[in-house]
């Protein structure tokens, strides 16, 4: 039985949602198709009114009501959206047990029927929010307050009447008093906690490319995939251990932090993502986490940018700096690993080439392999180097990257124009 009943909630809480509601918005959407369905059935009562001497206003009221709320429940499954159905249904709880109890002959006459008319504040609650839940209740007093005059008018004894509105306004603003001071508290509980949920995302964005990230977060433990085409670049700030000897810890910090600044912003220009910084070396790859045609292609431009970031960065401060760079293209393996501090890495020969390529490189140029010089030398100029002994690796032909092809540029230039 609870297996059914479960179902049977979760196939509602699924009737009118998105995917992309969050759980408040799906939350509600399920209590105001609960809600509309309440008032569906509150048929029967409709009916028995129907029964009595001269309650076919009342009853016409009632069933209003259930026919109101099958048009708000209807409009709700077929839009998904909670403004007019939230809307519709407020308004009937609010007016329609004030009507009755009118029609009724007031207080006494209906059992104070226009008690039911609370509910319209306390959903506007749940609904609009604490603030505009607090005009809604002001409404709901205002009504009572003319259910009491009308009583008096036609006769009702004052004492009666006024006992009757005191109870009925002084238990309300009770429970409307608590219920909106939970609903503040928890709205306040929710803010801060998407806050944190945003500020560790961001934390978690600033270690891990966002794909990786969204597969963590959906709860995938092992992440390790494997990419047949990918550029990887390695660079490496010459002369740099010693000048750490030579300068205050905070003034080393500051340049690289400056400069390394500096390189992510050029990550971010050319689409290539950055793996990590060790001590002054700098590690980033095109075609991981997400595989691009052209990675070869961005990789050759961010490194070239790169090299001239380290001359204007000379310029501005005075300082000699010099930068070796190496990239290589070929497969590789991606994956996260590690339980605290985790990082998101790369492993394979293509990785060990591009950082061989780099530290027998040549200071303020970018040196390529020939995997990389093959994909690139159509669109970019090259010098070679010949073959190079590299070590763990043996013979392999590398080449310095100059810029790109002098027809390439003047031809972006008019088309730019």
């Amino acid at each position: 039985m609870s297996e059914l009943i479960n179902r049977l909630i979760a196939r509602i809480d699924n009737a009118a949602t998105l995917t992309e509601d969050p759980p408040p918005v799906r939350l509600r959407k399920t209590l105001l198709i609960f809600l509309n369905a309440a008032g569906i059935f509150i048929v029967p009562w409709g009916a028995q009114y129907l029964s009595g001497e001269g309650m076919q206003v009342p009853a016409a009221i009632a069933l209003g009501y259930s026919l109101l709320s099958a048009v708000a429940l209807a409009h709700l499954l077929r839009t998904k959206r909670t403004s007019i159905a939230s809307g519709l249904q407020l308004v009937g709880l609010l007016l329609s047990p004030f009507i009755i109890q009118w029609t009724m002959g007031g207080f006494e006459a209906s059992g104070v029927v226009v008690l039911w008319s609370l509910l319209a504040p306390l959903c506007a609650l749940v609904f609009l929010g604490a603030r505009m839940a607090v005009w809604w209740f002001g409404a709901y007093a205002l009504l009572v307050l003319i259910a009491a005059v009308r009583d008096i008018t036609y006769g009702a004894t004052q004492q009666q009447v006024l006992l009757y509105c005191e109870n009925v306004l002084l238990v309300s603003s009770l429970a409307f008093i608590v219920l909106r001071f939970f609903v503040a508290e928890r709205d306040k509980a929710q803010s801060a906690l998407e806050r944190e949920q945003e500020r560790s995302e961001s934390l978690l964005l600033n270690i891990l490319p966002s794909p990786i990230a969204q597969r963590l977060k959906s709860g995938n433990q092992t992440i390790a995939d494997g990419y047949a085409e990918t550029t990887i670049l390695f660079a490496d700030l010459v002369g740099f251990t010693r000048m750490s000897t030579t300068v205050s810890p905070e003034q080393l910090v500051a340049l690289l932090n400056r400069l390394f600044s500096r390189f992510d912003e050029l990550s971010s220009r050319f689409g290539v993502e950055k793996i990590k910084t060790i001590g002054d070396a700098y590690m980033a790859c095109a075609g991981v986490p997400v595989a691009r045609p052209d990675h070869a292609e961005a990789i050759a431009d961010m490194a070239l940018a790169m090299r001239d970031t380290v001359q204007e960065h000379n310029r501005e401060f005075g300082s000699n700096l010099q930068i070796r760079i190496g990239i290589n293209t070929g497969p590789v393996v991606a994956g996260v690993i590690g339980l605290k501090k985790f990082i998101y890495d790369l492993w394979g020969d293509t990785v060990n080439l591009a950082s061989r390529m780099e530290s027998n490189g040549v200071p303020n140029r970018v040196q390529a392999s020939a995997a990389t010089w093959e994909r690139l030398r159509d669109h970019y100029d090259f010098e070679s180097r010949g073959t190079l002994d590299v070590k763990g690796i043996g013979l392999v032909e590398a080449y310095l990257l100059i810029g790109k092809k002098l027809e390439m540029t003047s031809s972006t230039r008019l088309s730019s124009e």
